[in-house]
């Protein structure tokens, strides 16, 4: 299995692209594009502070993770191709 602080960075380098994607073609607001990057670092944040010497989570912490992917596929702008890396990337090792 992976180490789960590099599955969090494959997952916040997705989702920046995807993000910075949909804000250059103006599927999204520049403010929309804001708001999702700080949700972003917030989430990201949290798992590298509170993982930092752990190499396991905690089931409230994948419950966490898996709100906001579900959040995130439900998007209209987020591509499939970005819907299916991060599936790959992410929940086939949940």
């Amino acid at each position: 299995m992976r180490d789960q602080k590099e599955r969090v960075k494959t997952i916040e380098s997705i989702m920046k692209n995807e993000f910075r994607h949909a804000l250059a073609v103006n599927l999204i607001t520049q403010e929309q594009h804001d708001n999702y990057l700080q949700e972003l670092n917030k989430l990201t944040s949290y798992i590298y502070e509170k993982y930092k010497d752990d190499p396991s989570f905690y089931p409230d912490d994948w419950d966490k993770i898996n709100n906001y992917y579900e959040k995130i596929v439900a998007l209209d702008f987020v591509r499939n191709r970005t819907k299916e890396n991060l599936e790959y990337s992410w929940l086939i090792e949940m």
